[in-house]
């Protein structure tokens, strides 16, 4: 079962690198965040990408950037006749930044993005896609000739990815019309909002619906088609991240932590926390603590 927190298992690696991923079955996707920094470009496909409260559209040239620990969903439209196909790379955002700080203008592009004071997160490279596909492709014969795990090589794949981003976009804060494809209403980014403030609280989807004005059947049916998620969905993936962020950075009782999420009942939390973290709090807590004492040692 898939868990919205996903340990991506370096091995020793630098890079974890998963190229020209195909899939022409179903695939919903669901919320979920990794411990490092991850791009993903789309080479062909349709869908939808959910990331920091916004529906970015999936088509042919997108690149994505997902920061450590953030929250988002991918959703495809997927069929043998529409194949959902994608290059995602995993890698160490401090790896990242000592490699590329030699280069101011793609190394502050970076730091913006790693460290969340970027506007955009989804990049529309359609009229860049052969070099960025040219990029990849080299990287990757890089990688069939042993050489992949060359810091260097590492350096110099996210460095021209930035550079085409730059060059696409120079002044790296417009964003390119259409890229968000938004409903003319925006209701779908509006429940987000306020989900995002209100997740703290026991609520209703009642509740919501009235706070805007519509049907809940409808904003049901609206959310869903958006960002192929349910509302129950995105709420919970909330609710558990900023559960574990809590059990990351305090040292509260569980029970604290899940009423602070808006979950009152602690058998109830432990629950939810199980079924979609894949651990129990306590676990949870305890492996974090253990990774952090064992990335101090590996200094």
């Amino acid at each position: 079962m898939k868990r919205m927190f996903e340990a991506v298992v370096f091995g020793g690696a630098k890079l974890f690198w998963d190229y020209r991923h195909r899939n022409t079955d179903q695939y919903k996707g669901y919320y979920h965040w990794h411990q490092c920094c991850e791009m993903l470009f789309v080479h062909e496909g349709t869908g939808h990408v959910v990331v920091g409260g916004e529906t970015f559209p999936i088509r042919r040239g997108m690149l994505f950037f997902f920061r450590p620990y953030q929250l988002h969903h991918v959703y495809a439209n997927v069929s043998p006749e529409q194949p959902y196909t994608r290059t995602i790379f995993h890698f160490d955002s401090q790896l990242a930044d000592e490699l590329l700080r030699p280069f101011a203008r793609r190394h502050g592009l970076f730091a913006a993005l790693w460290q969340g004071s970027h506007p955009i997160q989804a990049f529309d490279l359609k009229t860049a896609e052969e070099t960025v596909e040219r990029n990849l492709d080299d990287y990757d014969r890089t990688r069939q000739e042993g050489k992949g795990e060359d810091a260097e090589e590492i350096g110099m794949l996210i460095l021209r990815l930035l550079d085409t981003v730059i060059r696409y976009d120079p002044s790296g804060q417009s964003r390119t019309p259409g890229i968000l494809e938004r409903k003319s209403t925006g209701y779908v980014q509006q429940a987000m909002r306020w989900i995002d403030e209100h997740y703290q609280e026991t609520f209703y989807l009642d509740d919501l619906a009235d706070a805007m004005h519509l049907s809940k059947f409808y904003l049901s049916k609206l959310f869903h088609e958006e960002t192929g998620s349910t509302l129950k969905e995105y709420v919970t993936a909330k609710r558990m991240r900023q559960a574990c962020r809590l059990l990351e950075t305090t040292a509260k009782s569980v029970e604290w932590i899940g009423s602070e999420v808006g979950i009152s009942n602690p058998s109830y939390f432990v629950q939810v926390f199980k079924h979609e973290v894949g651990t129990t709090p306590l676990k949870y807590r305890t492996g974090f603590i253990h990774s952090v004492h064992g990335k101090g040692k590996a200094r």
